[in-house]
């Protein structure tokens, strides 16, 4: 894994399938995590823990709460990986993420194995990059 400590993520999404689904896929996998089904829950999180990834649904409860959400981490003193999910790709939407410069970008319906293995390496690739 990255280091020896457990890496923290922050799911947050909308739905509570996927919500259940990536945050079980994820404690099995070693991961610490703590999910959310809202932006509000999602900007406390961020506000009171640091968090090694946040994977984000982009069309939260309201239109691209998400990208709001992504914005915020990636503008904190010691900024997650941020992995951006989505249904709906439009072009705008992909483009704003890409001006927040976001990690990766993960399509749905995706496969478990793509967002843990983008999930990995982003932290690996985050470890690798340190001052």
């Amino acid at each position: 894994m990255v280091s020896s400590s457990r890496p923290a993520v922050l799911i947050v999404d909308d739905e509570p399938s996927i919500l259940s689904t990536y945050s079980m896929i994820l404690r099995e996998a070693g991961y610490e995590v703590s999910a959310c089904d809202s932006y509000v829950c999602g900007e406390k999180q961020l506000k009171e823990r640091s968090y090694d990834a946040a994977l984000i649904d982009i069309q939260l409860e309201k239109e691209d709460g998400g990208l709001m959400l992504a914005e915020q981490a990636k503008k904190l003193r010691r900024p997650p990986v941020v992995i951006l999910c989505t249904g709906y790709p439009t072009i705008e939407r992909l483009r704003r993420a890409l001006q927040l410069r976001v990690d990766y970008l993960v399509l749905k319906p995706a496969e478990v194995d793509e967002v843990t293995s983008v999930l990995q390496r982003s932290l690996v690739r985050r470890e690798l990059t340190k001052n």
